[in-house]
């Protein structure tokens, strides 16, 4: 993830599983790791001491560290609770800029549709305090915020809902809480699986953007199908070309890359996210339930190591069973 040193990418929210201490190591824990959906971890441990940050969607903000992507849920930190009627904080992800930490989420104001929102830390303490800014206006009633990192310029990625279908859009950053420029459609729901086929829950869906880099390419993982379907899943857009505000650029795989497994009771994957670990291996994090249910309740949070391809694609595999996460 060499695009994004400077901009730590942040992770899910939720409970850990039980985790103890065996000959000054962590154990083996188990999936899932938290009762909460929309994970967001950082890419790379990111305090002091060498722990990784994972925020995930609830009531309040809270951010968890832990000493590997697998047990980043250890410790919680409450860092915001709504006030003034506020309600539906989704999707935190928090990034290291201009000195600060920024957590960008989803929000309702009451008699207002749903925005984004901003935090800033008030020291370089990724799990110290931090103060409300307001709302980063896209202009859209928009969701599920997110950065991508091209060279040094960076976009905000974002889903509006309010066309009839949840469109990836990305628009350039001056400044952590100003844009520059008009925003650009880069992915909107086209084929069946992105359109809940299989379930009769068929809402077109593309969201939950999330940058990945690897080698010199520039990926999008993004969440695809009608949110409550059990056929939730992952699809990937690559970058080929160098800007990422051309539609033309980015190329969509024609089938899902993470998808359901009924045979090891996974149902609805959804809202990749990604860390490193010291060890060099690469974990995806992500939501899921245990049922073929048509909503969206009980989806948690779940770790599992990925692989690459030849040709530089990221290979995720298939959701495991919960359980023991494999080393």
């Amino acid at each position: 993830m060499t695009h994004a040193r400077n901009i730590v990418s942040f992770v899910l929210g939720g409970v850990l599983g039980v985790i103890t201490l065996m000959g000054g190591a962590y154990a083996q824990t188990s999936n899932p790791i938290l009762p909460h959906a929309d994970p967001f971890i950082t890419f790379d441990p990111v305090t002091r001491d060498g722990q990784y940050v994972l925020t995930a969607t609830g009531r309040d903000i809270t951010l968890w560290s832990g000493p590997t992507p697998a047990t980043a849920a250890t410790n919680s930190h409450l860092v915001f609770t709504p006030k003034d009627g506020m309600t539906q904080t989704w999707s935190p992800t928090v990034w290291k800029m201009d000195g600060h930490w920024w957590i960008y989420f989803t929000a309702q104001m009451p008699g207002e549709k749903h925005k984004i929102y901003v935090l800033r830390s008030d020291t370089d303490d990724v799990v110290g305090t931090y103060t409300f800014k307001g709302a980063l206006e896209t202009g859209r009633q928009s969701i599920d915020p997110s950065l991508l990192v091209v060279g040094k310029l960076r976009y905000l990625m974002y889903v509006t809902v309010d066309s009839g279908a949840n469109q990836i859009w990305i628009r350039r950053l001056k400044g952590p809480m100003q844009f520059e420029g008009e925003a650009a459609l880069i992915a909107d729901p086209e084929a069946p699986w992105e359109k809940g086929a299989g379930s009769s829950k068929n809402y077109p869906v593309d969201e939950g953007p999330t940058a990945l880099y690897h080698e010199g390419k520039t990926f999008i993982v993004f969440s695809a199908s009608d949110t409550a379907s059990p056929r939730y899943c992952l699809g990937l857009l690559e970058l080929q070309g160098r800007d990422p505000m051309l539609r033309a650029n980015w190329k969509k795989t024609p089938q899902p890359v993470f998808a359901w497994s009924p045979e090891n009771s996974i149902y609805g994957p959804g809202r990749g996210t990604f860390a490193r670990a010291k060890d060099g291996s690469f974990w995806l994090l992500y939501a899921a339930k245990t049922t073929d249910a048509e909503n969206a309740a009980r989806r948690e949070t779940r770790a599992q190591r990925f692989l690459w391809h030849s040709d530089g694609t990221p290979d995720f595999g298939t959701p495991e069973k919960d359980g023991p996460i494999k080393p």
